[in-house]
């Protein structure tokens, strides 16, 4: 089978109104031409306040390897806050160094990539119509609130507008134009100019966006201003936030799909130069959306659409099976999820709970959750880039397409599969009958990043992350943070926390874990070590003279323990145990006393101490039964040990 060409897409919080239509419009097309799509996609609002939060949301870009994929599109107005563009020119450096194949921003110019922009010239000038026609407003009364002056978008939509009013007679004076950055904040500040008398109060404002003609209406009518009664509105993009708002807001549902899909006709153009290119889908004309701002009586329909999305049901018929509705956020919150991935009591157990609850994102074709080798150790943190290696903790399939005897199918800590981070997702390369997208997400908590999660579905479902998805997996990356957390408090209770090494309730686990390995014919090791003139090198060169001591045959002692047969304890102060379950013959105890004195010895050798390191050694080594008890192999080491440390005080001095 052909090996399909790959798309790759950088955008940011694909569930926003513009992301989401214009994420239709490059599924659309990448259907057509059976191309994969591969979307790095940070869930957060570029808006959102806490920025190490957001740094780690953005780290998934630096996952992007343009050896594995011919092409990228680029979203970067998805990138932009107020007139912030820090994130656009932060991506502006990495297609610098990184870009080698063709890049394509889409209505935002960005260096290094073509930009194809939506035609919004159109829409404006059925908006202008409709204020002059329909709502006789003077067009010398009418003013247009657009984005910063420099950018095309913002122009052609003001180009819009005075098209119509040059129709009727009237030149647009640049007394009427006003520019911001397509917030809120844009609306606000041309409403206190009409407030304070700054500038004479319009009969009707063309906003360029939503976002501005909101802020502009809402502080209107705080100030006593009506709105339409004295001022018309009118927005454009035709969110939700428009139309649930207190006076819902005319606007026009822009054709950003059309653009997408022209996007992907000018990859193609470079990445398949002999193969034909499909046109991309008329634009649809019938897209005024009215609401009370202009004077209009709101479109029920336009109500409808919006609200139906934005309820919160309680109740759920499930007389069909459990698993055949698609999720919302009542289903979620509903589920307990985040309760029950709380009750986790180990690593292997939450990853089994994250499994479980992976039918709240369907549809999929797959699911994997892919973490970084030491995701559990808290003393870690990493805020930039993805280490060499990962692993796939989670990889999970629709339920009732799942056998429980498929081996791809798996949640375990220790049944992972580690690959290389920058093949991204081994898999991908696997032969599929259809196109498909797959969806890298972050997975973090706060700044801390943890690895990524990929979301595979058929290009044919036009399946695209929603607020379910991102509330689902802020629940796994909270499960993951408190499990983190549990087993640093676990480490605590198990492990010395000067040394690393187990301490005796760490042991007490250790042995029962190797007892677990245990089989017949097998022999229990016990080694006892104590330093030699601890209290003597405290006295003479300080205790911070004996800490180093003590670390130094931690060291020893671990390197004596140094295969899954064995583990190292710190059993209290200068004494160390080393225990292991296996195949051993009777030389075990002269090689691991050898061992030790050759390890001791190199590092006096070294003479970076002022002191000369010396340590008793004692062991016990007897046939494994499962009645066998430890603490009687201890005695009877440390009693070795005893005479061997009577031997060495005998012959040799401090």
């Amino acid at each position: 089978m052909k090996k399909r060409k790959r798309i790759g897409l950088a955008i940011i919080n694909p569930e926003t109104t513009y992301q989401s239509r214009v994420l239709e419009g490059i599924i659309t097309q990448c259907e057509r031409y059976d191309y994969d799509l591969i979307s790095f996609t940070p869930l957060t609002d570029i808006w959102f306040q806490d920025r190490e939060y957001l740094g780690a949301e953005m780290n998934i870009f630096e996952l992007i390897n343009f050896d594995l994929i011919d092409g990228l599109i680029v979203i970067a107005i998805s990138m932009t806050r107020n007139q912030d563009y820090s994130e656009v020119e932060r991506f502006e450096r990495f297609l610098k160094v990184c870009a080698t194949k063709p890049v394509v921003s889409i209505d935002l110019d960005v260096k290094g990539a073509e930009t194809v922009c939506t035609n919004d010239l159109p829409a404006f000038m059925r908006i202008t119509e409709h204020i002059l026609n329909v709502h006789k407003v003077p067009p010398e009364d009418v003013y247009v609130l657009t984005g910063r002056e420099n950018l095309e978008i913002s122009q052609m939509r003001v180009d819009g507008v005075r098209r119509v009013m040059k129709q009727h007679g009237h030149e647009l004076d640049q007394s009427q134009i006003f520019y911001g950055d397509f917030w809120f904040s844009s609306g606000t500040n041309l409403a206190e100019k009409i407030i304070s008398g700054q500038v004479k109060m319009p009969r009707a404002v063309i906003c360029g966006n939503d976002h501005m003609a909101i802020g502009l209406t809402n502080r209107l009518i705080k100030e006593g201003i009506k709105v339409p009664e004295q001022v018309i509105v009118t927005g454009y993009d035709a969110t939700s936030d428009a139309v649930t708002n207190e006076v819902p807001i005319t606007s026009f549902e822009p054709n950003v799909a059309n653009a997408a899909e022209e996007a992907v006709n000018s990859l193609r153009r470079k990445i398949d130069p002999e193969l034909p290119v499909i046109p991309a889908d008329e634009p649809d004309e019938r897209n005024m959306c009215i609401g009370a701002s202009c004077g209009c009586q709101t479109n029920i329909n336009y109500l409808r659409n919006n609200f139906r999305t934005a309820l919160y049901r309680t109740s759920h018929d499930y007389t069909q099976g459990f698993f055949n509705d698609t999720s919302d956020m009542s289903t979620v919150i509903e589920s307990y999820m985040l309760e029950k991935l709380t009750a986790a009591r180990n690593p292997n157990d939450c990853l089994k709970l994250i499994f479980m609850s992976t039918y709240l994102i369907r549809p999929f074709r797959n699911f994997y959750l892919c973490l970084r080798p030491d995701w559990l150790n808290t003393n870690h943190t990493l805020r930039h880039g993805y280490p060499d290696i990962m692993r796939t903790v989670i990889h999970t399939v629709p339920e009732g397409e799942m056998s429980r005897d498929d081996p791809h199918v798996f949640c375990s800590e220790n049944e992972c599969e580690e690959f290389e981070t920058d093949s991204l997702l081994p898999v991908m390369d696997t032969p599929r009958d259809k196109p498909g997208v797959f969806y890298f997400a972050p997975v973090h908590f706060q700044e801390d990043t943890l690895g990524f999660c990929v979301l595979h579905c058929d290009l044919s479902d036009h399946v695209k992350p929603t607020a379910v998805f991102r509330n689902w997996l802020r629940n796994v990356n909270n499960a993951l943070e408190m499990m983190r957390v549990q087993n640093k408090l676990i480490g605590y209770s198990l492990y010395d926390s000067m040394t690393g090494l187990y301490n005796r309730r760490g042991m007490d686990r250790a042995f029962k874990q190797l007892c677990q390995g245990a089989s017949e014919g097998d022999s229990c090791f016990v080694c006892v070590i104590d330093m030699n003139w601890l209290k003597k090198i405290n006295d003479n060169y300080g205790h911070a003279a004996g800490d180093q001591a003590i670390l130094q045959l931690a060291e020893c002692t671990s390197r004596l323990a140094s295969d899954e047969h064995f583990a190292a304890v710190r059993a209290g102060g200068d004494e160390f145990f080393v225990i292991g379950i296996g195949r051993f013959g009777d030389e075990l105890r002269e090689q691991k006393r050898e061992r030790l004195n050759k390890l001791i010895e190199r590092i006096n050798a070294a003479g970076e101490n002022p002191y000369r390191l010396s340590a008793s050694f004692g062991c016990c080594l007897r046939t494994y039964s499962p009645d066998i008890k430890l603490e009687e192999l201890i005695h009877e080491a440390d009693a070795e040990m005893y005479e061997n440390k009577k031997q060495i005080k005998s012959t040799m001095s401090f």
